[in-house]
């Protein structure tokens, strides 16, 4: 008998409000062979990372979110806290201003073409 060796999954959170939108992301991504949490809002959000921040090589937020902290600010936070998780951030509602955004994220306006998410997946697996 065999015993299949199993090596962990980098996972990505997905972090978005709206559910047809998290979906489509969510999907693109396991498309990519990556494990995939999602999280409809920024608390619940730094709720997953606090409980298991290793388990993450990737977060992917709307930058419009309901509450008091936007999807900027969860980037902001995400790279001071645990620099070692890589960052897209998308918004159908606005482009980030010179300097909101923390170093190393990337901006993608929404709709995202899938083949864009892909790209911006892959590059960020190879940091």
């Amino acid at each position: 008998m065999t015993t299949a060796k199993h090596t962990p999954r980098k996972a990505f959170l997905i972090v978005d409000d709206e559910p047809l939108a998290r979906m489509e992301l969510t999907q693109i991504v396991r498309d990519c062979g990556y494990a995939v949490r999602e999280a409809s809002n920024t608390v619940e959000a730094l709720s997953i990372l606090e409980a298991d921040s290793d388990q993450f090589m990737g977060l992917i937020t709307d930058i419009n979110m309901p509450g008091t902290r936007s999807g900027i600010v969860l980037a902001n936070h995400v790279r001071c806290i645990w620099p070692h998780i890589e960052i897209i951030v998308v918004s159908a509602a606005r482009t980030p201003l010179n300097g909101e955004l923390p170093e190393r994220v990337e901006f993608l306006n929404k709709p995202v073409p899938p083949s864009r998410l892909v790209s911006a997946i892959q590059s960020s697996s190879q940091h």
